[in-house]
């Protein structure tokens, strides 16, 4: 019930902003061209919103979603008030609104606030790993690939790591600790490079050739472009082989709890095995509650661009959440 009237809140509030988006639209030089333009608007959010896998639907998406960043905010800030000023002067809300910007860009760039929000992202992700630890079996080694390789034209060397990479050697340590008989593998293709074999077969190369899983089994999917579709192929995947709809899903510390959601929704009980933590790292046994903490000391107010990626990360993070949400693609018990 709760679901229902989130999303009926959500409507409505999308609803009265476009009527008054119409409404404004109606100037005496060019009503029609104006309300065009809101019809191209609302078109496109449309696209974003129900179809973010094709690639103007993407990047909408990710256009809309860079401004729910503290960069992407703050910029927006700083524009709107920009166009205040006129003649040498600033009208008002002008100076709040560059205070604001600047606040926005100062806190989220601070090691100490960054770390806070990758905390209370992870915090949940650290106990449940730990709760699961460390030997329970399933069908199948889910590796959600998408981002842990650089692109690059074949012709032109090796395979290169993300700072997702770190996915990859720990899939291949669990299947090399007999968890699972499959390593599915799920990376859609790459929207960089035209004409190329997709980032899935890079992994199933570094997987074989220099982290011990044979390449028998190694089952790939191209089609992820996000975690939906990667959880609705995978479970395609489960079905052909009549293997039971339970994996271990690797993936970053930070994305998991919506990744678990998403496969739990399509019916798939997941396993989680992350890795790529910010501020926790389970422990088989020492540390305060099963693991281990990061410190932040006084050099963490200091404002950083690495803290500022982190803090982007998780707002990324919960804008995905919202979204997965939104559309249904997360199991009620989320």
């Amino acid at each position: 019930m709760f679901v229902l009237l989130a999303r009926i809140l959500f409507l409505f509030l999308l609803f009265s902003l476009i009527k008054s988006w119409w409404d404004e639209s109606g100037g005496k030089d060019n009503p029609l061209l104006d309300r065009l333009r809101v019809l191209l608007l609302i078109s496109l959010l449309l696209l974003a919103f129900f179809a973010p896998d094709t690639e103007v639907g993407a990047a909408i998406f990710g256009l809309i979603a860079f401004f729910f960043t503290p960069l992407g905010f703050s910029i927006t800030l700083l524009v709107i008030a920009s166009a205040m000023i006129t003649n040498g002067g600033i009208r008002n809300p002008a100076p709040r609104m560059i205070l604001a910007s600047l606040l926005v860009l100062i806190l989220s760039s601070m090691p100490v606030v960054a770390f806070w929000f990758a905390d209370q992202a992870e915090r949940d992700v650290a106990a449940a790993v730990q709760r699961n630890c460390c030997d329970e079996t399933a069908s199948a080694i889910v590796l959600l690939g998408k981002g842990t390789t650089k692109p690059h034209i074949p012709e032109g060397g090796v395979i290169q790591l993300t700072e997702a990479g770190n996915r990859l050697p720990y899939a291949a340590v669990l299947y090399r600790e007999q968890l699972a008989p499959l390593l599915i593998v799920t990376a859609g293709p790459r929207p960089q490079l035209q004409d190329y074999v997709g980032e899935a077969k890079d992994i199933k190369t570094l997987l074989a050739s220099n982290m011990g899983v044979p390449r028998d089994r190694i089952v790939l999917d191209e089609n992820g472009r996000n975690i939906r579709t990667s959880a609705v192929e995978v479970r395609k995947i489960l079905d052909s082989h009549g293997a039971s709809p339970k994996v271990i899903l690797v993936t970053s510390a930070i994305q998991m709890r919506r990744a678990s959601s998403a496969f739990a929704n399509v019916g798939i009980e997941v396993i989680p095995r992350a890795t790529d933590y910010y501020t926790f790292q389970p422990t088989a046994g020492g540390g305060k509650g099963g693991r281990h903490r990061l410190r932040v000391d006084a050099i963490g107010f200091l404002p950083s661009a690495e803290a500022l990626l982190t803090t982007t990360r998780v707002f990324e993070e919960y804008f995905g959440s919202f979204y997965y949400y939104l559309r249904g693609w997360q199991s009620p018990s989320a």
